[in-house]
């Protein structure tokens, strides 16, 4: 299997028992259910042990799950751009759905300007202090 480096997006949804994966990646199929199989795995043995702990027993087996695929954009192999990806999928993902609120064919060019927007806000908020920018900014 090919070892790709790329953030994952699991959302845990109550209301249902599912944890949904919006996985970017280029990898195959197969490729994509044993890579999770073993994370998820990972995942529900700790939330098995620490939701007890603090929610009186109300939350049920997370072995039980579903872990449903959502269709996403897939990022590049080489591209860099994958982390602002999660990014966007955590604003503009609908749970209820199960789906992104924006058209998956335009990412790319979504992308682009959801990457100048944020580094734009990094670079001009307000909560950076009052150290002047550098004349070439």
């Amino acid at each position: 299997m090919k070892h790709y480096k790329f953030p994952i997006l699991y959302v845990y949804y109550i209301y249902e028992p599912m944890i949904d994966i919006l996985d970017p990646s280029p990898r195959t199929e197969h490729e994509r259910k044993e890579k999770h199989e073993h994370i998820t795995q990972r995942i529900q043995k700790r939330l098995n042990d620490i939701f007890p702990s603090f929610t009186n027993g109300r939350f049920t087996d997370f072995n039980q799950w579903g872990l449903p695929f959502v269709p996403v954009p897939k990022e590049d192999a080489l591209a860099n751009d994958c982390g602002y990806l999660v990014m966007m999928f955590l604003e503009h993902y609908d749970g209820e759905k199960r789906k992104l609120n924006i058209d998956i064919d335009t990412v790319d060019l979504l992308g682009s300007q959801y990457v100048s927007q944020l580094l734009y806000y990094i670079m001009f908020c307000k909560r950076n202090g009052k150290r002047p920018f550098p004349v070439d900014i």
